[in-house]
């Protein structure tokens, strides 16, 4: 969000620091409330498996709105990054940004970014919980074919169903690695 064009043309040398290093703190207006009141502070770290992350975090001191977001410090060109999850097997790390949608054609799902949207660090089982707290929160007032999706997606997260995970980044900050 505010990072994106402070990137560009910025040294971003981390090397193998293990603490996040402070890269600058800007007052924002939030997307909550609408006032000039969000604090964010940016940090750029190492992770092993991704490379340098920038890691954005802020709180509006007028509404308690809290952001977060998550993503590549070396990004570029968009991503469509995709994996087959098979059996109970969870073995991959994700960064999805807060510019990525989330799909999952085998179970009818995919997940836009709205305006608020925020990045996070996950696996493939966290992106199917996620999954299920959204639907938690739709099938109190959708009834049965909500209540069908969810058991379909609880049949996931026990390894009974096969399927694939997509990432779409149009700004290429999000990745998908295998575990060793």
């Amino acid at each position: 969000m505010v990072l994106e064009n402070r990137l560009r043309g910025n040294e971003l040398e981390v090397g193998g620091q293990s603490s996040p290093r402070t890269l600058f703190e800007e007052t924002v207006r939030c997307p909550m409330c609408g006032s000039h009141n969000l604090k964010i502070t940016a940090y750029i770290t190492y992770a092993e498996f991704f490379g340098k992350l920038v890691l954005e975090a802020g709180k509006c001191s007028s509404c308690g709105y809290t952001y977060r977001d998550v993503y590549l410090a070396e990004y570029g060109e968009p991503r469509r990054l995709e994996v087959k999850i098979s059996g109970e097997s969870s073995d991959y790390l994700l960064v999805k940004s807060s510019s990525a949608t989330v799909i999952i054609p085998e179970l009818g799902i995919e997940i836009t970014p709205g305006p608020a949207a925020q990045g996070y660090i996950t696996t493939a089982r966290g992106i199917l919980e996620n999954v299920v707290d959204l639907l938690l929160g739709i099938c109190q007032e959708d009834g049965e074919e909500c209540q069908r999706k969810l058991e379909e997606v609880g049949r996931a997260l026990k390894g009974e169903i096969d399927f694939t995970l997509v990432l779409e980044d149009p700004l290429g900050r999000s990745a998908i690695v295998k575990l060793p």
